[in-house]
């Protein structure tokens, strides 16, 4: 099905949409951009479509001074001839179970005409969930979970989304502040689309003020810790069978990693130990609790249990 705004071959049975972007302000951890690849990779995921080349023309910049190819559209040539068109990558994946995975470019321009094209999708697709994955860098001891904060955009919400470790932002409210462009989208369902069921999760990724004796930023760059504490959310809050073993053991040995770093470097330097030891006694994180849904029956039978219970004694 083609629209001006959208491209879509196929409409598979959807129910929930992870949407992700490279080249985007917020992929602190690579989160981001790294995230929803992983779970295409993951799912063996098929691209069912695309954003148009209407989105492609009005929504970005050929090139971006100083800045060589990092801004410029993908292209590609086989012995001079060219093989593939200059290109924005906004596509979407079948992942099957319901789930829908999508992969874009964040815009330059005309962020209205990009959200009316991704949810269009989201309606086509009929969507019932989308949750849009993004990360920022900041000081977070590498052995304790992740920070998730989350925005959300219709009240109804929130008694749901409270069930699963996450902490609401207030971002915006002590004076201006940007948007990230999975926060842009959450703002425009809820003033724009309010049948439409749309969230945020962002995690904090390690990084810390310092550098390493090869200049390096001492943190880390794709923080599968973050990916794995987002993704056990998700998982719960739409029953995906996933195995999250694979991101659980690559999150614990970059944390670890990164552990040992910051202990070497306390050693011999003094305010970088003091830094490490005020992250960690500053550091605070809403826990991760698989939620348990009692059977309705189960819940009957264990009123009745309670009820039926003999009255204690009264104390003399």
């Amino acid at each position: 099905m083609a629209s001006e705004l959208l491209v879509l071959d196929e409409i598979p049975n959807a129910r929930f949409l992870i949407a992700g972007w490279r080249r985007q302000w917020s992929d602190g951890g690579s989160i981001s951009s790294g995230l929803p690849q992983y779970l295409i990779d993951q799912f063996g995921a098929r691209k069912i479509g695309s954003m148009s080349r209407e989105i492609e023309k009005l929504c970005y910049p050929f090139q971006v001074a100083g800045t060589h190819d990092s801004y410029r559209p993908a292209c590609a040539f086989e012995d001079g001839l060219p093989s593939v068109a200059m290109h924005w990558d906004n596509d979407f994946y079948d992942a099957g179970a319901g789930l829908i995975i999508f992969m874009g470019e964040e815009p330059w321009f005309e962020i209205e005409l990009y959200g009316q094209a991704f949810f269009e999708a989201v309606r086509e697709l009929g969507v019932e969930k989308t949750v849009t994955v993004e990360g920022y860098n900041g000081p977070a001891p590498p052995e304790l979970e992740r920070r998730v904060g989350c925005t959300y955009s219709r009240a109804d919400m929130k008694e749901e989304l409270e069930k699963y470790g996450i902490q609401f932002s207030s971002y915006g409210s002590g004076g201006r502040q940007g948007p990230t462009v999975g926060m842009a989208l959450v703002n425009m369902a809820h003033f724009s689309h309010p049948d439409l069921q749309v969230f945020r999760l962002g995690a904090m990724a390690p990084m810390y003020p310092f550098t390493t004796q090869s200049n390096q930023q001492v943190g880390i760059i794709t923080d599968y810790r973050s990916f794995y504490d987002i993704m056990r959310r998700i998982k719960a809050m739409f029953g995906l069978n996933i195995d999250l073993t694979d991101l659980e053991t690559r999150g614990n040995v970059e944390s670890q990693r990164l552990k040992e770093t910051l202990e070497r470097i306390a050693r011999t330097n003094s305010n970088a130990r003091d830094i490490i030891e005020r992250v960690r006694n500053d550091y605070s994180y809403e826990p991760f609790r698989n939620p348990v849904e009692l059977d309705p029956s189960l819940g009957r039978a264990l009123d009745d249990i309670l009820q039926s219970a003999p009255e204690p004694p009264e104390e003399s």
